[in-house]
C-alpha cells in the first residue's frame, strides 16, 4: 500500500471515529489529524477540506462499485448491501448526513440514474426516441429511489434495509402492472 494510501486511510478512520463522538459540524482539521497523529500539512495535501474528505469516504466505500456488474437479477441485493452497509455504521452516516446531505444525495443520484440509464436503455432498444426516454425514465427513478433512500436515513434507519429495498422491489414489479393499465385506458 503506498504512503498516500495510507494517509488517507488514517484520516477517513480518524473522521469515522470522531463522528461517533461529537457532530460532524464541530469537527475541525486539528481534531482530525490529532486523532491520526499527522499535521496539518499532510491533510491539505491530500485533501482542501473535511467535506472533500467525507466526498472520498461516501465515494471509496459506498458508491465506487455501487453499480458494478449490477442487472436485472442483482440489483435488489446489490443495493440491500448498499443499505446494510450503511447500517452498520448508522451512526457515521446519520450524522454526516445532517449537515452534509447533498454530497450524499449527489453520488446516489448518480449512481442510481447510471444503473436505470442501464436498465431503460435495454427496454426500450426498439424505439426511435430510445435514449429521450430512457433519460427522461432514469431522472423519474433516480429520483425517486434517492428519495426514499434518503428519507430512510434520516429517519434513523430504523426499518430495516431489507424492508425498504422489498417496497422499492415490488415497485419495480408493479410498475408492469400499472403500465398496462395505462396502455388499456389511453
Amino acid at each position: 500500500m503506498s504512503s498516500s494510501t495510507i494517509t488517507k486511510t488514517a484520516l477517513c478512520m480518524a473522521l469515522k471515529e470522531l463522528c461517533l463522538e461529537k457532530d460532524y459540524e464541530k469537527i475541525s482539521i486539528s481534531d482530525i489529524t490529532k486523532r491520526c497523529g499527522l499535521n496539518r500539512q499532510s491533510f491539505y495535501y491530500h485533501f482542501q477540506d473535511k467535506d472533500e474528505l467525507l466526498s472520498y469516504i461516501y465515494y471509496n466505500e459506498l458508491f465506487k462499485n455501487i453499480t458494478r456488474g449490477v442487472n436485472y437479477d442483482n440489483w435488489y441485493e446489490r443495493l440491500d448491501g448498499f443499505l446494510e452497509k450503511m447500517q452498520r455504521e448508522k451512526k457515521f452516516y446519520s450524522n454526516t448526513l445532517k449537515s452534509n446531505e447533498k454530497t450524499f444525495q449527489k453520488y446516489l443520484f448518480g449512481s442510481m440514474h447510471r444503473l436505470f440509464l442501464r436498465f431503460f436503455y435495454h427496454t426500450v432498444a426498439n424505439t426511435r426516441k430510445r435514449s429521450d426516454k430512457a433519460k427522461f425514465f432514469a431522472d423519474f427513478y433516480s429520483h425517486g429511489f434517492c428519495g426514499i433512500i434518503t428519507d430512510w436515513a434520516a429517519a434513523g434507519m430504523t426499518q430495516s434495509p431489507h424492508a425498504v429495498m422489498l417496497q422499492m422491489k415490488e415497485l419495480a414489479f408493479e410498475n408492469v402492472n400499472i403500465g398496462k393499465g395505462f396502455i388499456e385506458n389511453l
